[in-house]
């Protein structure tokens, strides 16, 4: 037999063993799923418990803040199952608030100054994490997927900034020399940590034959700076809802 005749054979007989193995596929139990996803994540960079020294949230925008990403599941059987991936996730906000002896750090004619101040303060993050969740899912009989488990994240563009205005700063602290503040900013881009590790849970249902609606919840258990950052006075922490659409392979 020479070589075009046995290529020839070869590809009727991959063919052939190719329709044999998607008409078995139809019939088991599929074990693996493969899923893309894209959202739009809605949250912020925040405290746990409300500071007494922030009296009053004036505005808030997510921003851009979208989120794609490819999970794979493995089936354990009918309804259980575990699940990972590989996301890309834009985590932003822009806030403007009211505070009272907040303390911080902020650029004034160029020279950095560190105290309490007390006006309106306005902070704009527009960070890119890649994140690898990992989860355990239950499948209901009605299309739903449920899902428990953690995330970890890297922070490849960071981005966190913004202004103070229309107040002062005490010098050090509440008791130090008064600063009358008209505008000044604060960039602490560089002072965020590179990782987050958090809970990670989710639901997604089935709605139009392999497209699903799915909504999850991304909340960090680190603290965006570290201990030794002066910037902020309370921890902050990413807490992050995804809604969107997937798609399943």
């Amino acid at each position: 037999m020479n070589m075009r005749r046995f290529l020839i054979v070869l590809m009727i007989f991959f063919r052939a063993n190719l329709a044999f193995a998607q008409e078995t596929t139809k019939v088991k139990f599929s074990r693996l799923e493969h899923i893309f996803f894209i959202g739009y994540n809605i949250g912020g960079l925040a405290p746990v418990s409300f500071p007494e020294n922030i009296r009053a949230i004036d505005s808030y925008s997510p921003g851009f803040s979208p989120a794609v990403g490819y999970e794979v599941i493995f089936k354990l059987n009918k309804h259980w199952g575990i699940g990972t991936g590989l996301r890309m996730d834009g985590k932003g906000m822009s806030v403007k608030d009211s505070v009272q002896y907040f303390h911080t750090q902020v650029s004034v004619d160029d020279a950095s100054v560190e105290g309490d101040f007390s006006g309106t303060n306005t902070t704009n993050v527009k960070n890119l994490y890649v994140s690898l969740p990992l989860y355990a899912v239950y499948l209901t009989n009605n299309h739903w997927k449920i899902k428990l488990g953690f995330y970890a994240a890297r922070l490849i563009r960071p981005s966190f900034s913004g202004s103070v205005s229309d107040g002062y700063l005490r010098k050090g602290d509440s008791l130090g020399e008064k600063i009358t503040i008209t505008s000044a900013t604060f960039n602490f881009d560089e002072k965020q940590r590179k990782t987050d590790i958090g809970i990670y849970a989710g639901g997604e249902k089935l709605v139009y034959k392999n497209f699903s609606v799915k909504a999850d919840l991304q909340w960090g258990l680190r603290p965006v700076f570290p201990d030794s950052f002066n910037g902020i006075s309370f921890n902050m922490y990413n807490i992050f809802a995804t809604l969107g659409i997937s798609y399943r392979l």
